[in-house]
């Protein structure tokens, strides 16, 4: 079963150029963020938090067209967290601002290959 993450939604949304400048702004690489969003990794509190803080200022900066990922997307920490719940607000813990992206629509973005 395919499991679409948003931080998969993110990179799909994403240029390579796009992919690489948050890397380089999270100190890590694409390869890792790819780990990230197929699941296969979970990223730590403080990586998450800087995953959040550099889609943010993507999202603005791309006047939405890249969605904004959430702490709690992509950590389990921050999804128990109850300080994450009072400042992001407890819809942040169930969902995230992305558009509906589908299946069919990820696999032309990865050149026919979904994990």
């Amino acid at each position: 079963m395919t499991t679409i993450t948003p931080l998969k939604i993110w990179m799909a949304a994403a240029t390579p150029d796009e992919q690489e400048l948050l890397a380089q702004r999270v100190n890590t690489t694409r390869g890792m963020l790819y780990q990230y969003s197929g699941g296969h990794r979970s990223a730590s509190a403080d990586r998450a938090i800087a995953i959040e803080k550099a889609t943010a200022a993507m999202h603005r900066a791309s006047k939405g067209r890249l969605p904004r990922i959430y702490r709690t997307d992509l950590s389990a920490a921050c999804r128990s967290c109850e300080f994450a719940a009072r400042c992001l607000g407890e819809a942040v813990v169930v969902r995230s601002e992305f558009p509906v992206v589908t299946e069919a629509d990820l696999t032309e973005s990865e050149g026919g290959h979904v994990d």
